[in-house]
């Protein structure tokens, strides 16, 4: 009995180190064979792997040092992984299927803006790139469940390329992935994912999907973010003329994107401390129209789709500063809200939904109460918006390069108030804008010194003027100019229209009389 043990002892024995010996044998030309194959399916991408190691035992494969990069371009790589590992997943083979489990570790995606938009406008279709086809030539199983831990995604924008976008500590979780196929909107596969959003705001996001779906895979997800610094988008923001400084950003929402359903629900969104400026300039005037433009076009585009859907609850800005930079001007000016709160709420891209309420506060040109408050209906074929505004108490001094710039002169003191009603419905807008100037002080003798004497004649002439038409109980000039008629392109965004009017409603109403260089935009 002792002597039969010992021989299958020594049998086992010998196997191991046949496999063993087999293993250290086979590492190198499994490693190459898997390189070539992955690269036999890529499309303009190729993948390096620095090492194999084939453990016999496990019947477990691990790579290690992989690189993926552009054939065209291959520096820097688009991704590195530090160890890929495969398996047999043992618990699903006694129930009769071979599936393996995969693990990637400290994966690292270095994405440009440039390859972004490529990969955005490659006319191949995703199933035909290859992706799945190199992912399953590390085992020959189908897979079954994967894990990535401690991945890293860094998005550099061409323009400012040493200012990069960054998420990190990223954890993510998928099982059940060669489910059967699927009926549609059936999600059978579990998965998560966490981490680290610009080095401090953390990302959840939870759900279900079918990655075997057609033509691309579907999900069904919760997503949650918390403290996500805005400061750190100003690369991105920076292209479409929006400088950021400051604020968080948290909230959560719903989504399910799929081939016959695309739903988006943002149930909460919070912004705190935001500081914001939209920067209006000569050379990019262009652009901002092609922008604008654009924006429209995919806005009608969401809503025309009887499958798309977007939806928001709940929207919050508070405590924040908004303004807007004209640099095209002579001089330059900045119009602008302090201690802003916005409220948005029930926003819907479905006219069946009703209207959303919308609600803004803070304080103009940092002195000036405001309120302007609306409703907003899901559009048809034109804007349909109800907006009532209030501005009372502004020092106008705070405006003085807005009025050196379109009015050609400017004060010592005096307050501004403004009122304003608008309504567009159905292609058509009726409203007004009421500007109101009281206790306006034009010249001063300390502060015009370096004028010219005409003017001075002319800064004397205003406030003059002024003093004359003001109403002396109330002692104040208030003008009045009516808004009606048809929008000349009902297609264009309800934003653009409403900032189109109420700019071109307050310079002709606040300097009447006064030849002035001024031309809507």
């Amino acid at each position: 009995m002792t002597n039969r043990l010992m021989k299958v002892l020594a049998g086992v024995a010998l196997l191991l180190l046949l496999l063993l010996i087999a293993a250290l044998f086979v590492d190198e030309p499994l490693r190459g064979y898997i390189e070539g194959k992955m690269n036999r399916s890529l499309k303009g991408y190729r993948v390096h792997i620095g090492a194999l190691d084939f453990h016999p035992l496990g019947a477990s494969v691990d790579l290690h040092e992989i690189r993926l990069e552009r054939v065209d371009e291959p520096n820097p790589p688009v991704a590195t992984i530090a160890r890929w590992s495969a398996s047999v997943h043992w618990k699903a083979l006694l129930s009769g299927r071979l599936v393996n489990d995969q693990e990637i570790e400290r994966p690292k995606f270095h994405i440009t803006r440039t390859l972004a938009r490529q990969e955005t406008g490659n006319d191949l279709p995703v199933k035909e790139r290859g992706w799945q086809d190199a992912v399953e030539s590390v085992y020959p199983f189908k897979i079954n469940q994967i894990r990535i831990t401690d991945g890293e995604i860094l998005y550099l924008d061409d323009a400012k390329p040493d200012q990069p976008l960054r998420a990190r500590r990223m954890y993510l979780y998928a099982s059940n992935i060669r489910n059967v196929q699927s009926g549609d909107q059936a999600y059978p596969s579990k998965f998560s994912l966490e981490g680290l959003l610009f080095e401090s705001g953390k990302i959840r996001l939870d759900g279900r999907a079918d990655f075997l779906a057609e033509p691309y895979t579907a999900v069904k997800a919760e997503l949650t973010v918390d403290g996500i610094p805005l400061g750190a988008l100003v690369p991105v923001t920076a292209r479409y003329n929006v400088q950021l400084s400051g604020g968080t950003m948290s909230g959560e929402g719903a989504m399910e994107y799929g081939p016959s359903v695309k739903v988006i629900n943002l149930k909460r969104l919070t912004i705190n401390g935001l500081h914001l400026d939209y920067v209006h300039a000569a050379h990019t005037q262009r652009a901002e129209a092609a922008r604008a433009k654009a924006t429209v076009e995919t806005a009608q585009s969401i809503n025309a789709k009887e499958d798309a859907f977007v939806r928001v609850d709940h929207i919050s800005i508070l405590g924040s500063e908004l303004g807007f930079v004209n640099q095209a001007a002579k001089p330059e000016y900045r119009v602008y809200l302090t201690e802003a709160d916005l409220t948005l709420e029930r926003y819907s891209s479905q006219l069946r939904d009703g209207p959303s309420s919308f609600v803004v506060t803070g304080k103009f040109m940092g002195s000036g109460d405001t309120q302007i408050s609306g409703t907003i209906r899901p559009p048809k074929d034109s804007p349909d918006l109800e907006l009532k505004l209030k501005i009372a108490g502004t020092q106008v001094r705070s405006m003085n390069n807005l009025l050196r710039a379109h009015g050609k002169f400017d004060v010592v003191g005096g307050f501004f108030s403004c009122y304003s009603e608008l309504t567009l419905d159905d292609g058509s807008i009726r409203g007004y804008v009421k500007p109101l100037v009281r206790k306006l002080k034009v010249y001063d003798p300390t502060q015009d010194r370096e004028k010219s004497g005409l003017e001075k004649v002319r800064e004397g002439a205003i406030e003059d003027l002024s003093n004359l038409l003001e109403n002396m109980p109330r002692d104040e000039v208030a003008t009045k100019a009516n808004i009606s008629g048809d929008v000349d392109r009902p297609h264009t965004e309800t934003v653009q229209i409403v900032i189109g009017l109420i700019q071109n409603a307050f310079f002709k109403a606040i300097l009447p009389g006064f030849e002035r260089e001024f031309g809507s935009k």
